[in-house]
């Protein structure tokens, strides 16, 4: 479930850049904090957290 979010995520993030106001450095700079967060300790309680939501989307469709 890791994966799919991750590649949604990225090709988001290529699309605000072609088409929206996101720049490029924008997109690094947010995943740069994406990988700094994933060493916090808050990293478990979001990784529940999104586990949960993609638990509940998938029972919906």
């Amino acid at each position: 479930m890791h994966f799919p979010l991750m590649l949604a995520l990225a090709v988001g993030a290529f699309f605000l850049c072609r088409k929206g106001s996101t720049k490029i450095s924008h997109a690094v700079i947010c995943a740069a904090f994406g990988f700094y967060f994933a060493d916090t300790a808050a990293a478990p309680s979001l990784h529940s957290a999104v586990n949960s939501v993609m638990g509940m989307l998938s029972q919906l469709g």
